[in-house]
């Protein structure tokens, strides 16, 4: 069963500059004076269109609502909703964060201590008109352990890759038999990217948000297929 998913610098500068007139004393300090009132009434306007730009911003974040898995399935919900409460802390969160979860194999056997082998993407997006601005994001490749309950199931513990010199053998160690599958998965970008796209047009279309795109920095927006909360693993 197989699923993938694959920083922005709000600066705002502010400045001002007084112009003061040439003549005698009197003038001067008349003028001095009447360009001094004059600064005091361009500054506030000036520092509160800041303000109401920062205020704009947060508004914009504000309308995205936090992602939740839209399918039927709890088991997936729950994986889900680990993914980005636990992996999207390592990032702002720039209006919303959505997982993209590639999943290899799930081993059941033991219920307390079933196996989900994948790739696991986190994602931070900001709103952009329509679009939807890819801001960071991270990949966290390993097993995740879920335990089910009576109330349903709970995540009990990730068993990441290691980066650097150690991810082959750590990844060895970690997907056994399902090591060759991972690794193919690693070089499939388009299937990666096919799973993304479909999570965040479910994502839209459970929200009711008017967004038909999304895009990385660089890269040309990519259309969101049609929705498919229903049969999103079957038809993967």
């Amino acid at each position: 069963m197989n699923k993938r998913i694959l920083v922005t610098i709000l600066t705002m500068t502010f400045a001002f500059s007084s112009l003061v007139g040439c003549g005698n004393k009197e003038n001067l300090e008349s003028e001095t004076s009447t360009q001094q009132e004059e600064n005091k009434e361009e500054v506030t306007p000036t520092v509160e269109e800041s303000q109401a730009e920062e205020t704009k911003e947060e508004e914009i974040v504000d309308t995205l609502p936090a992602y939740e898995y839209p399918g039927p399935e709890l088991f997936y919900s729950v994986l889900y909703g680990y993914v980005v409460e636990d992996l999207g802390q390592h990032f702002d969160n720039a209006g919303v964060l959505i997982p993209s979860i590639s999943i290899i194999n799930i081993d059941e056997n033991n219920k307390d201590d079933q196996l989900v082998y994948g790739d696991y993407w986190i994602f931070s997006y900001k709103l952009n008109g329509q679009t939807l601005e890819c801001t960071a994001g991270g990949d966290f490749p390993g097993v995740i352990h879920i335990k089910q309950t009576d109330d349903g199931y709970e995540v009990t513990g990730f068993d990441k890759v290691e980066d650097g010199s150690n991810f082959d053998s750590s990844a060895k160690e970690l997907f056994g038999e399902n090591y060759d599958a991972f690794m193919e998965l690693l070089s499939n970008s388009d299937e990666k990217e096919k799973i993304r796209a479909q999570i965040i047009a479910n994502y839209v279309f459970a929200n009711d948000l008017d967004i038909i795109e999304y895009q990385d920095t660089g890269w040309d927006p990519v259309q969101l297929p049609e929705q498919n909360i229903d049969t999103f693993y079957s038809d993967l």
